[in-house]
C-alpha cells in the first residue's frame, strides 16, 4: 500500500555503505558512508557526500584526497562504528578494530576486507545544502570478488540476496 509520508519515504532508498577514509596532520580518520556516487566513466570519478560538521570535511578538504572502502556484508560492526561514532570522541582507528590497507597513491590507508577500494583525488568541491561535494578522481582501484556488498535499507544492514535473471528481449 502506497503511504504518503515525507520524512518516513526518506528511510525507503536502499544504499551501499562505504567507509571514508582521510588522514592530514598526522591523523587518520574513517567514517560510515552511504552518501557515493560513481559519476563519471571517463575520467573515472566518485562524488562524495559529507556534512560540513564532520571531521572528515575538515580531513578531505585540507588533504585533497580521500580513500574509498565499499563494505562487505561481514564488516557491519566496524561499519557501525565509524558510522555513530565522531573523531572527535573517539579515535576509531586507534582502536584497532580496522584492519587497514596500505594506500600507493594518497597518505590515508583503506579498509581490508572491503569488497572494493578507491584511492581518490578530489578535484571538485560544491555545496549542496547542509553537505559538501567531494569530487574525486580515482587513481587506483581494487576489489575482491569473493566478498558481497553490504547495504543499508530502513535504518538497518542487509546482505544482497539471489540474483534476479534479466528476461530474453525476445519474451517482451
Amino acid at each position: 500500500m502506497l503511504v504518503r509520508d515525507f520524512d518516513r519515504s526518506q528511510e525507503y532508498s536502499t544504499t551501499t555503505v562505504a567507509m571514508v577514509t582521510s588522514s592530514y596532520d598526522g591523523i587518520i580518520n574513517v567514517m560510515a558512508a552511504e552518501w557515493t556516487i560513481r559519476s563519471s566513466i571517463d575520467p573515472f570519478l566518485i562524488s562524495l557526500y559529507v556534512g560540513y560538521e564532520r571531521k572528515t570535511y575538515e580531513m578531505v578538504r585540507a588533504s585533497g584526497e580521500f580513500g574509498l572502502s565499499y563494505s562487505s556484508s561481514d564488516q557491519a560492526e566496524i561499519v557501525h562504528i565509524s558510522g555513530n561514532y565522531s573523531r572527535r570522541s573517539l579515535d576509531k582507528i586507534g582502536t584497532g578494530m580496522f584492519p587497514l590497507l596500505p594506500s600507493n597513491r594518497i597518505k590515508a590507508p583503506l579498509i581490508a576486507g572491503s569488497i572494493c577500494n578507491f584511492e581518490c583525488r578530489v578535484v571538485d568541491e560544491f555545496p549542496c545544502g547542509d553537505h559538501a561535494i567531494f569530487v574525486g578522481e580515482v587513481l587506483e582501484g581494487y576489489y575482491d570478488d569473493s566478498k558481497s556488498p553490504l547495504v543499508f535499507h530502513g535504518g538497518k544492514f542487509y546482505r544482497l540476496g539471489d540474483r534476479i535473471p534479466k528476461k530474453r528481449t525476445s519474451e517482451y
